[in-house]
């Protein structure tokens, strides 16, 4: 991570805590339980697709066996999770970049409802993007519920562009693209 992501990010999680500072790190096996409690806390948010049965506590773990996943600390509080999926699922879905030979997949980024509106699902993502590229990724992509207002504006703001719309898991996305 480049020194003014770095700085950026210690900045934004230190207001987002009231003044405390936050970390960002790899997420752990240990950590299963924790995030699993997080993303079921955000199910009944307005505009999320999430739900009793998704994410379940077999993909969080699948996720920090097999794939990138980066969580937010405000002391030893676990306040954010994002994922760098290891997965080709999104292929053909959209009309993505042609010309991309690696892709960050991100996905499941929550933030802990005391923390939300502070800027903190924005650092979580700059950091994943950071990481992606310095990891050689070319690009990225996510899919965002076509009713996911507040989440759509925050992707534009980050750069990323609408190429598409797709119908999966019984709902409708918008697919975001942006290089790295």
């Amino acid at each position: 991570m480049n020194r003014k992501t770095q700085k950026e990010a210690q900045r934004t999680a230190e207001a987002g805590s009231g003044g405390s500072a936050c970390t960002i790190e790899r997420g752990r096996a240990q950590d299963a339980e924790d995030i699993y409690a997080l993303y079921h806390s955000l199910i009944d948010m307005p505009y999320g697709t999430w739900n009793e049965d998704y994410p379940d506590f077999e993909l969080v773990q699948e996720d920090l066996a097999r794939s990138e996943v980066f969580v937010m600390r405000d002391g030893g509080r676990l306040i954010a999770a994002i994922v760098n999926e290891d997965s080709d699922e999104f292929d053909g879905m959209a009309p993505w970049y042609d010309d991309v030979s690696r892709w960050a997949q991100l996905g499941r980024l929550g933030v802990d409802r005391a923390y939300q509106g502070r800027g903190i699902g924005r650092t979580m993502m700059r950091y994943a993007l950071e990481r992606a590229k310095e990891e050689g990724c070319d690009a990225a992509r996510l899919l965002v519920g076509v009713h996911n207002l507040p989440a759509q504006r925050a992707y534009s703001t980050l750069g990323f562009d609408v190429c598409g719309e797709a119908e999966a898991w019984g709902n409708r996305w918008l697919c975001y693209q942006k290089r790295l």
